[in-house]
């Protein structure tokens, strides 16, 4: 268990492209993941979306939280959808299906309870 604090600056950490079913879409920033920082117990970045980079339709165990941080974001969670702008956040329970589409470019800070990202094992239901 990690015992020192780790401090990071979202404005250097290098931006990553989620690729699914051969697209590229949302594109993110990890803050804090075992497999990339001395941390554990939490996995946590910065995600963006935009019209032509939805996070597609998945689900994974982990349960997650979203909280805004610039622009709009519908996501959709299991049947219902909701609006995700700056100062509001959203808990999405494990094992539901869950997709972010944005008009514009959009911001969110996401975190699971998870030592590492690569512990967050994603099932993709669509590509779009």
């Amino acid at each position: 268990m990690s015992n020192v604090p780790v401090q990071r600056d979202l404005r250097t950490t290098e931006e990553e492209v989620l690729q699914c079913h051969g697209k590229y879409r949302a594109r993110f920033k990890m803050l804090f993941s075992a497999d990339r920082t001395a941390t554990d117990s939490l996995t946590c970045g910065v995600a963006s979306v935009g019209p032509r980079e939805p996070l597609p339709l998945h689900r994974h165990a982990h349960p997650e939280v979203y909280f805004g941080l610039a622009g709009m974001a519908r996501v959709r969670v299991g049947a219902e959808e909701f609006l995700l702008s700056e100062g509001t956040a959203l808990f999405i329970p494990g094992n539901i299906e869950h997709a972010v589409h944005a008009d514009e470019p959009a911001k969110f800070f996401f975190a699971f309870a998870a030592d590492s990202y690569s512990d967050v094992r994603y099932i993709y239901l669509d590509d779009d």
